[in-house]
């Protein structure tokens, strides 16, 4: 399956303020610039598209006093992929809560559970059809992010995705947790896809793609970066779609069964991945 790029830095290319603004609000605010983008992706080539609410679980919300808006923002964010790729697979984004929780002890973490289970229902009610767990960089809330979700869409496709990158152990998450310790949080409570996301740009996701296919008798997805630049400060990255959609498809020829962009990725990305991936010339949608 092909699927998008990235949702975030094609907002902040369109003038989005990660140090002030919500992007899951633009869904409610700026519609047509989320609309928009899911369009281009589909143009693109894209199956699926993930819906604008990687920040949507109520704790992230709540930073931005959008809480209680939670409902209506998923509603209008799972509409809004469905009017700008009408023919693609519609998959509920949820990342991390960025609460800090503890790598070790009994804490109670029902709070957390609930808030997963409340996001992925949210979205399974407008309308998704999936759920993606994404960007995930600790185990305790890997584990519970996926019950969670379970909970609250249980008839839903459930993927769950780290962040990885190489690091003083091997494969680390941004936190320098191993590898090792977030595959064990995933055989606690399967998924039905696993995957690996964000962080690190294709060549160097390789690895991540290769440990999760021995490792698990699961669908693994892969959604690289584009080559490391100032994508997150201004949108852009120096990559070119091409050099970026070479790198990608060593994922698939690793063992993905999806793979797509993340930071910085571009629907010309996408345009250029589905060209190599079909060995074709890359031809941009009008």
């Amino acid at each position: 399956m092909l699927l998008d790029g990235a949702m975030g830095t094609e907002l902040i290319a369109r003038g989005l303020s990660t140090r002030v603004d919500c992007a899951d609000a633009w869904n409610l605010t700026r519609p047509d610039d989320v609309r928009a983008v899911h369009a281009a992706y589909a143009a693109a080539g894209a199956e699926a598209v993930q819906t604008n609410t990687f920040g949507a679980t109520r704790p992230r919300l709540k930073r931005f006093g959008m809480e209680d808006r939670q409902r209506e923002i998923c509603e209008a964010a799972v509409r809004l992929a469905r009017e700008g790729a009408p023919g693609a697979t519609i998959i509920g984004s949820l990342g991390p809560t960025g609460e800090t929780l503890p790598l070790a002890g009994n804490a109670d973490l029902g709070w957390l559970r609930e808030a997963y289970a409340e996001a992925a229902a949210a979205l399974a009610a407008a309308g998704a059809e999936a759920i993606h767990l994404e960007t995930q960089f600790h185990p305790a809330e890997l584990q519970i992010a996926i019950a969670g979700a379970r909970a609250g869409a249980p008839g839903l496709p459930l993927i769950a995705s780290m962040a990885l990158m190489p690091g003083a152990t091997g494969l680390e998450t941004p936190h320098g947790v191993p590898i090792g310790k977030m595959m064990r949080a995933i055989e606690a409570n399967l998924p039905d896809a696993v995957g690996v996301n964000c962080a690190v740009e294709a060549e160097r996701m390789l690895q991540a793609v290769e440990l999760l296919r021995d490792r698990f008798e699961l669908p693994v997805w892969a959604k690289p970066q584009a080559k490391m630049s100032d994508k997150c400060a201004t949108g852009q990255s120096k990559e070119t779609p091409e050099s970026f959609a070479r790198r990608a498809v060593a994922l698939v020829d690793a063992g993905a069964s999806a793979v797509g962009g993340c930071c910085g990725t571009t629907p010309a990305s996408i345009v250029a991945l589905r060209a190599a991936l079909h060995r074709e010339p890359a031809k941009v949608a009008s």
